[in-house]
């Protein structure tokens, strides 16, 4: 990982916090949303209102309100249309501003709290003091007859720590802390095999690909193989999401890096279902997307097609609207 700067720490440990304003509803009309009735709880009060996003999302005004936003943590939601996201999402997409900034003008407000989100337990505390940078002693370089197979150039595997059991003859695909470096874990994949290890890393709140990146366009991708893949195609800012859910984090990470993504997930069901989910609820929030173009082809993803044609899905990448 290359150093970071005081303030890039700075920045990145305040676009990873989740700040709550002290006076609620005062933010919320600054945001322009006006609270129509508040429900108090047993240990918070809930602020009811028409969703901001219900326009954007379903095409139809929000009539009949069913958006709230929680007092105490901050989080918002609305039962009709789907949005969620912590407050500080909320400022994002109503005002277009970044993370950082978003951030800043929740702190201008005067913060009541910082809603963390909650990181899943590992397994066990062996297990997660087990990993360590030297637990990838264990591994090598993968052999080049193994890179050939899924073209992958030697360097992008040196690039993106691609790894390899050479006992068991599977891919080792490292999972780490997206602002730190710190290794969290790897998945193991192999002929009909796949695993995760330490079990229960949470590697929805990262992704697999140079987490120091950052440009125009990102390509997201399901499989880390398939990232590493477009790497070596010369493909800039291949991201993958290790399988077709894409969390919330993930794609906050991802709108932190690039001002245009290509959706690359699976030419199957669940990929094009996970895609269409995607650019509905992260069109309206000022991210330029584009899919990925499958074309007429029967390729399941990016790793099933010849060179060329890898590339020139990622070149001819398209609008939805214009098929």
């Amino acid at each position: 990982m290359k150093p970071i700067s005081p303030t890039d720490a700075w920045d990145l440990l305040t676009a990873a916090s989740n700040p709550v304003p002290s006076d609620v509803v005062g933010a919320m009309s600054a945001l322009g949303i006006e609270v129509l009735r508040e429900v108090s709880g047993e240990n918070s009060t809930e602020y009811l209102a028409r969703c901001p996003a219900h326009l954007a999302l379903t095409g139809k005004p929000d009539r009949r309100p069913s958006f709230s936003v929680n007092g105490a943590t901050g989080l918002a939601h609305c039962f009709s249309c789907g949005y969620s996201g912590q407050f500080i999402d909320l400022v994002e997409d109503a005002l277009g501003y970044d993370r950082v900034t978003a951030c800043q003008w929740i702190v201008r407000r005067g913060v009541y709290r910082t809603s963390e989100e909650t990181t899943p337990t590992l397994a066990s505390a062996d297990e997660k003091h087990a990993v360590t940078e030297a637990s990838l002693a264990l591994f090598v370089s993968p052999p080049r007859e193994a890179c050939d197979r899924r073209g992958i150039t030697p360097e992008a595997a040196r690039d993106l720590g691609v790894l390899w059991n050479e006992e068991k003859r599977r891919w080792i695909l490292p999972i780490r802390d997206p602002f730190t470096g710190e290794l969290w874990g790897w998945q193991e994949k192999g002929k009909r095999f796949f695993r995760n290890y330490p079990a229960g890393v949470h590697k929805g709140r990262t992704l697999f690909g140079d987490l120091n990146w950052s440009g125009h366009t990102a390509l997201l991708l399901e499989s880390p193989l398939d990232a590493a893949r477009a790497h070596a195609l010369g493909i800039p800012g291949a991201f993958a999401s290790f399988g077709a859910h894409v969390s919330e984090a993930q794609m906050r990470l991802l709108k932190a890096r690039c001002q245009q993504l290509v959706l690359g997930l699976d030419n199957d069901h669940a990929g094009r279902t996970s895609r269409d989910r995607l650019y509905a609820r992260w069109r309206p929030r000022g991210l330029s997307m584009r899919f990925l173009d499958y074309g007429g082809t029967t390729a399941k993803d990016l790793g099933d097609m010849t060179d060329d044609a890898a590339r020139s899905a990622f070149i001819g990448a398209y609008h939805p609207w214009r098929r």
